[in-house]
């Protein structure tokens, strides 16, 4: 009989607030299923109501059921029984949900419910045979390790790791490759398809971006404002057909369609050999080695490259919050007139001061103008961005993740740039959000001549929005050609790996 996970009229509210409404579904063993919605849509509470780790604060109604027993009867000992043994949960940010203080052997210990030394000692081949399945090696120094020494990509298959050494029934994976570069989320992706494949597990894949489970789903479910709206084969997900808000998120992830732009004359930002050592006396290895790039008025350059490359060390040179160790930033072409340049952080909530009004903190960016000329600057930036006046009078708790971005890009333009710097400024947002952004940074690049550097480390938007195309690898600038040459004829290894990450076959675009 067919293991199954099942949730009947399941709700989740907070005093009179409804934030999730009578969703029914199900997931059998053997099949991916992936739910879909914006941020805030009820994606994340469904997993955590089924799992039972939502705060006392919130009130759950409905049933939940394993096999048919009632896991919303459960007490809290009970349900310790059932977390992690029978389901198991990939989270999206492993780093902060495993003990810094313990090493990856001793989380998969706890996970296989080793006691003790000698126990220990007898499952030392388990742990290392189930880090090497998950392409984990030299297994034994990678056991060693705690959660803090290792990449991104690594913590991920670590948690995989952990989240399969009990042979669950069912995996609640929560986002689980957002916050990696696209050759690791598709290297993750694959792994955990492969595994489920293998393993016969039911796998509730919770993610905003339906481009990355197009060919690993079986089914999907869309969540919007707390209400499933559609549930179907993954290969229907994509006809014309479909709920609005379905159609809202694959038009979200279609490739781009636009022409890049051609290269303007004047050179606005010229970096010349320059490079950044952040060790003692520069006697260790380099964040930035030499770089030598030029950046034109109206240009978009993309800047793409895995964490640590040195793709934000590059913006903070450019942007002139860093000096280089050697070579220079020239941003004075013409006499008298630098290039004014602003950097939109990569995280718009820490970028603001919570204890402040949206509008005292816009103000301070404009300080030294008369206060009407301030006033009036700060309303045309708010125009600009398509913002209301009145969520300046709000903090920035009390706005979305899309809200406060495009404020941050409104306090940037607030000193008339000529260049915006948007350090991975969209990998925050969920991918209708993420879109909005983009469109409006290119909109802005038409109607004011900005010249843009989006660094990202998602191929996605660097082949959204690029003229340019600008790889760093391993501290150092090893590819810069426009757009459709690096993608149909890519020169370095870590270009390829990063052009073969991309979808390239369009299915989306010519489906329905």
């Amino acid at each position: 009989m067919t293991k199954e996970l099942e949730f009947i009229d399941l709700s989740v509210s907070t005093g009179e607030k409804s934030l999730l409404f009578k969703a029914r579904g199900a997931l059998r063993a053997g099949e991916l299923v992936a739910v879909v919605g914006r941020s805030g849509s009820g994606k994340t509470l469904l997993t955590k109501a089924i799992i039972g780790l939502l705060p006392q604060s919130l009130q759950t109604e409905g049933q939940i059921l394993l096999d048919g027993q009632r896991l919303d009867q459960l007490t809290d000992k009970a349900m310790d029984a059932v977390r992690g043994r029978r389901i198991s949960m990939l989270f999206q940010q492993p780093k902060r949900v495993m003990n810094p203080r313990l090493t990856i052997r001793a989380h998969l210990l706890e996970a296989i419910g080793a006691r003790g030394w000698n126990q220990a000692r007898e499952h030392e081949d388990q742990v290392l045979s189930m880090l090497e399945e998950v392409g984990l090696s030299p297994a034994a120094d990678v056991a060693s390790k705690r959660p803090d020494q290792l990449s991104g990509g690594m913590a991920q298959r670590a948690m995989l790791a952990i989240a399969l050494a009990a042979d669950p029934e069912f995996i609640l994976a929560d986002e689980p490759t957002s916050s990696l570069d696209s050759i690791l989320k598709s290297e993750v992706l694959q792994l955990l398809r492969r595994k489920q494949l293998e393993r016969g597990v039911g796998v509730l894949f919770i993610t905003h971006d339906i481009a990355t489970v197009q060919h690993i789903a079986d089914r999907v479910v869309v969540v919007s404002d707390g209400q499933i709206v559609d549930h179907c084969p993954t290969a229907q997900i994509f006809s014309k057909d479909r709920h609005a808000k379905t159609r809202e998120l694959v038009e979200a992830a279609l490739p781009a369609q636009r022409e890049p732009r051609t290269e303007g004359s004047e050179c606005l930002l010229e970096s010349v050999a320059a490079s950044k050592n952040y060790t003692r006396r520069a006697k260790g290895p380099a964040a930035l080695k030499p770089t030598t790039l030029r950046l034109h008025s109206g240009q978009v350059l993309g800047v793409v490259g895995r964490s640590g490359s040195g793709k934000s060390t590059f913006a903070r040179l450019l942007a002139g919050l860093e000096k280089p160790t050697t070579g220079q930033i020239i941003n004075q072409h013409q006499p008298e007139n630098a290039t004014r340049v602003q950097i939109i952080a990569q995280e718009p909530y820490s970028s603001f001061d919570p204890r402040l009004s949206l509008r005292t903190s816009l103000s301070a960016a404009v300080h030294r103008l008369p206060e009407s000329q301030a006033s009036e600057r700060i309303a045309r930036a708010m125009v600009q961005v398509g913002l209301s006046e009145d969520l300046l009078d709000r903090t920035p708790g009390q706005c979305s993740g899309g809200q406060l971005q495009r404020m941050a890009i409104a306090r940037a333009l607030l000193t008339e740039p000529q260049v915006l710097i948007c350090d991975e400024s969209t990998s925050a947002l969920d991918s209708v959000a993420q879109r909005h952004i983009l469109d409006l940074l290119l909109e802005l690049r038409e109607k004011m001549g900005l010249s843009l550097v989006v660094i990202s480390h998602d191929m996605e938007v660097i082949r959204y929005v690029s003229d340019d195309v600008a790889v760093f690898f391993e501290g150092e600038l090893v590819e810069h050609r426009p757009l459709a040459d690096f993608l149909s004829k890519a020169r370095h290894q870590h270009s390829k790996e990063l052009v073969a990450a991309l979808d390239l076959t369009a299915a989306i675009a010519t489906s329905g």
